[in-house]
């Protein structure tokens, strides 16, 4: 047990202390201190029904806890997304089990309101006599909108503007808030449901439905995550990273988000907090080939498929950054000023403004990950090449053009060298799956734009006096991004300009085990105030150094970076490297992807046939 676990510091807790559960559709973080302080229904960027963690007060919640003084610690159940959280006081002994229903026929329904459980908690006595106290506080539209109450036998109703809650307990006491004590054996069941207004049916509700539900969620988990080939020595941490990955996919559409949640800062008091509950075509494309490493390719027949109906094609010059889970490109954004933000944190924004930016780098993504979908047996048809032939054409128009590129700088644009760089890898992968799978291009525009870029990356983007490539042609300031160059084969893992740049970014940006994107002082990002170490480019260090031959460095940094996890094993984006407490959106997809890569590139270099089969772009 952990004393201080469960603790809050002027209402809130640390990201370390939370869970995540979801449904593919939605996801709610659970506290060390059985409170729900963050759900969206019915999907991941609908308005908040519960916002504690971006504000103490007025945020909603659903916590249910011991009344009496207690210590605490949670745990997955085994190879699953169901959340333990298990109570110890004076007198006894409870266990809270938190899950999202996920029944696989139903998993690909469209995540509307409906009159199914959305979320279950299984409250059981294991030892003694215990005493919980439940307090179930929504707070629609991010705290915006009252909730109206109403009592129905074992029935909470909650008005919630648009959305009406049904809370149905087989407790004796069905209140917003109440007390329960329970003896060893005795067990309680919750089930959160959302209709629309005025339309949440009563139904009959017992302990045995909620572990029947659980059962089959518990079952889905095991058939999905039982799929991973993954067998080398990191296989708990790469299970939960898969595992957190699938959460962050809407499996309606095939979409997958960046983060679940919105806001929560890269400094505790500053202001880059940013809303990651949308699709980057970046982003996405990096989880899918994390998958792909593990032989989980599921995802990416749905992904594939909403790629083909965003008519990427017919936008002419421009291919959205990110989308919401409908498919629509424009976002706006704005700031929710009532919230005080996690942590006092301000602002807390909703929608995100990089959709409208310039980032050159995204075309690389897609085409190396659809190069990878195809190498796995996928079908790359006419319509999805259509697409993918629109977007070689648009990084052949404009990769010399200046850009935000990959960290989505809120500067003028520049000439970003890892645009550059995946700008190459468009064209590259675009012309393998077009002579592999023989469809039809340019053949020699392509190959001339192949080696124009090619050349300019190595004469401009190379620095001799830093011994690396930088973050801009003809500059000096270095760019963790550039750890990239050893994943996507510009040049061999051995060739001395690629280990130079690896060893002059870990000299130069590491702080310790943890690497920062690049330094402010010498870059004009357009932000104000600091930001904490990354983790996704702390792990592609560990993933380059096994690249280059480096085994034991690489091992040894990837153990290392594991100790910042949380007690589940969950990565934020981003760490304060005085202190390792977890910042940024929790848990950030990026974080877990290039976790799973290194854990990947590690055991292949060590001979192990995994993952994708030996799988080399």
């Amino acid at each position: 047990m952990t004393d201080n676990a469960g603790r809050r510091a002027d209402g809130y807790l640390p990201l370390s202390q939370y869970g995540l559960i979801g449904d593919c559709r939605t996801a709610a973080l659970v506290g060390a201190d059985g409170s729900i302080d963050w759900l969206c229904l019915p999907r991941f960027d609908d308005e908040a029904l519960f916002c504690r963690i971006l504000d103490a007060h007025t945020g909603g919640y659903w916590q249910i806890r011991p009344s009496d003084s207690y210590s605490v610690r949670q745990r997955y159940r085994d190879r699953t997304n169901i959340l333990d959280t298990i109570y110890s006081t004076d007198g006894g002994l409870a266990i809270v089990t938190d899950f999202m229903p996920v029944v696989h026929h139903e998993l690909h329904q469209h995540a509307r309101l409906h009159n199914e459980p959305r979320l279950v908690r299984i409250v059981e006595c294991l030892a003694g006599e215990v005493t919980l106290q439940h307090e179930f506080h929504p707070a629609p539209s991010y705290g915006r909108v009252p909730a109206e109450f109403s009592v129905h036998g074992n029935h909470v109703h909650a008005a919630c503007g648009k959305v009406h809650l049904c809370l149905t307990t087989t407790a004796p006491d069905a209140a917003p808030e109440s007390r329960v004590t329970l003896r060893m054996g005795e067990t309680h069941a919750f089930s959160l449901r959302a209709t629309r207004a005025g339309k949440c049916a009563v139904r009959a509700w017992n302990v045995e439905d909620a572990r029947e539900l659980m059962r089959a969620t518990q079952q889905f988990w095991w058939r999905w995550i039982g799929q991973c080939s993954y067998a080398g020595p990191y296989q708990q941490v790469v299970w939960r990273s898969a595992l957190a990955l699938k959460l962050m996919s809407y499996s309606p559409t095939g979409a997958i988000v960046a983060a679940p949640t919105t806001s929560l800062p890269e400094w505790i008091g500053g202001d880059r907090n940013w809303d990651y509950r949308y699709t980057w075509l970046r982003d996405a494309s990096f989880t899918l080939f994390a998958l792909f490493q593990l032989d989980l390719t599921g995802e990416a027949e749905g992904f594939f498929h909403w790629l083909r109906h965003r008519h990427l094609g017919e936008r002419s010059r421009t291919v959205p950054n990110l989308f919401d889970l409908d498919g629509h490109s424009h976002r706006t954004e704005v700031e929710l000023d009532h919230l005080d933000g996690y942590r006092h944190s301000r602002p807390v924004r909703v929608g995100n403004a990089a959709a409208h930016q310039l980032q050159l780098d995204v075309y690389g993504e897609v085409l190396d990950g659809a190069y990878v979908y195809a190498r796995f047996g996928g079908v790359i048809s006419r319509e999805l090449w259509r697409e993918l032939r629109a977007i070689v054409d648009l990084a052949i128009d404009r990769w010399e053009e200046a850009d935000s590129s990959i960290w989505e700088a809120r500067s003028q644009r520049a000439q970003y060298t890892y645009s550059k760089l995946m700008c190459w890898v468009a064209v590259d992968r675009g012309i393998r799956i077009a002579d592999r799978w023989n469809h039809p291009h340019d053949h020699d525009r392509w190959r001339a734009a192949r080696r124009a870029i090619r050349k300019r990356i190595l004469t401009e983007g190379w620095s001799e006096e830093r011994g690396a490539f930088t973050q801009v042609l003809g500059g000096d300031a270095l760019d963790s991004a550039m750890l990239r160059i050893s994943q996507v084969r510009l040049l061999g893992d051995r060739d001395p300009r690629v280990v130079s740049t690896i060893r002059a970014i870990e000299q130069n940006l590491g702080e310790g085990v943890l690497v920062r994107r690049y330094r402010t002082e010498e870059t004009d990002d357009g932000l104000k105030g600091a930001e904490g170490a990354f983790f996704m480019t702390s792990f592609w260090l560990a993933d380059a150094l096994a690249h280059i031959g480096d085994l034991e460095g690489a091992q040894r940094r990837f153990e290392r970076l594991l100790s910042f996890s949380s007690p589940l094993g969950l990565f934020s984006e981003e760490v304060d490297p005085r202190s390792g407490e977890l910042l940024g959106n929790y848990p950030q997809a990026f974080t877990h992807l290039a976790l799973v890569g290194a854990a990947v590139n590690i055991e292949r270099a060590r001979n192990r046939r995994i993952g994708v089969r030996g799988l080399r772009r």
